[in-house]
């Protein structure tokens, strides 16, 4: 399996239930596809989505050129427990598995109990004012959870909140907090509206603010606007390349002046981030680019 150390940028959703749009997923430059079993399948039609899907993922290479997750159906529903027992039936093997509407961690020790031989990584969807709730309890689950994502529509109906900005804040930054506590990256809720993309480039930047990793899509067009904005602007990147090689790795003895700033050990940190992420964006980059010529080629 081709499991990412790093977190990706990006992740596009696609249906489950649309097989022949899978190879355009995988090629439209996400960093993660996720073929989805719930939200965007009708419930009429979870049966064959089930096949179709599991039956693809079975025959694909295992070495394939972008990371896949599944998003299955809540574990507690009847339609999950299918999903898992039909996984279990396969052969398929996940780079991901997405778990929606988490409540409690001992359902993340159940399913790796019984599927973890068919998935290196999982990624726990929080869409509940009760999963919020038992955030800290989640991420501490262990075993081979490796991320939350926050559900913003489910819980924001819920919330009786916006689904925007606002209303989703405190959500967005007690998931932070509980993931960077535990050592998990940090997902963030696509946005919906595909007339807006200025508005995702906002937002995008906002969540990584926040100290989001990745910005999840429902569309390909999404995807070259989510990598731009994970990139620093030239400013912010040649001040955190100097400040890098003013303090090399653990030569840090307090704090100092610099380019008339006072600068301490979190500084000194976030400078280290920003050149480690601009590293991993060019090296994305590269490898999409590669992977696209390779297409190309054989196409």
């Amino acid at each position: 399996m081709n499991t990412q150390d790093s977190a990706p940028r990006s992740m596009l959703f696609v249906s489950g239930e649309k097989p022949e749009r899978f190879p355009k997923a995988m090629a439209a430059g996400a960093d993660l596809v996720c073929i989805d079993l719930e939200d965007a399948v009708h419930p009429d039609r979870k049966a064959q989505a089930r096949r179709d899907v599991l039956g693809w993922l079975a025959a694909r290479p295992l070495q394939a050129a972008c990371p896949i997750a599944l998003r299955i159906n809540p574990l507690r529903s009847r339609d999950g427990f299918e999903d898992i027992a039909a996984l279990l039936a396969s052969k398929a093997q996940l780079d991901w598995l997405l778990l929606p509407k988490m409540e409690d961690a001992a359902d993340l020790q159940c399913l790796e109990a019984w599927a973890g031989g068919q998935f290196a990584a999982s990624c726990a969807l929080l869409e509940t004012p009760l999963g919020i709730a038992q955030l800290p309890h989640i991420a501490a689950a262990g075993g081979k959870l490796r991320a939350l994502m926050l559900g913003g529509a489910d819980l924001a109906a819920e919330l009786g909140a916006d689904f925007g900005w606002d209303g989703l804040l405190h959500a967005r930054g007690q998931l932070v907090n509980a993931a960077r506590r535990a050592g998990l990256q940090t997902w963030d809720v696509p946005h919906v509206d595909l007339q807006d993309p200025d508005g995702l480039s906002v937002e995008t930047r906002r969540v990584l603010g926040l100290g989001f990793d990745c910005k999840t899509a429902i569309h390909p067009q999404q995807i070259a606007r989510i990598h731009a904005a994970h990139q620093p602007t030239s400013a912010e990147l040649a001040w955190a390349q100097l400040l890098v090689e003013a303090v090399p790795d653990g030569q840090f003895s307090g704090a100092f002046l610099y380019q008339g700033r006072m600068v301490d050990a979190p500084l000194v940190r976030k400078a280290r981030r920003i050149v480690a992420n601009a590293n991993a964006n060019a090296n994305a980059n590269a490898n999409a680019s590669a992977s696209a010529t390779a297409r190309a080629t054989l196409s």
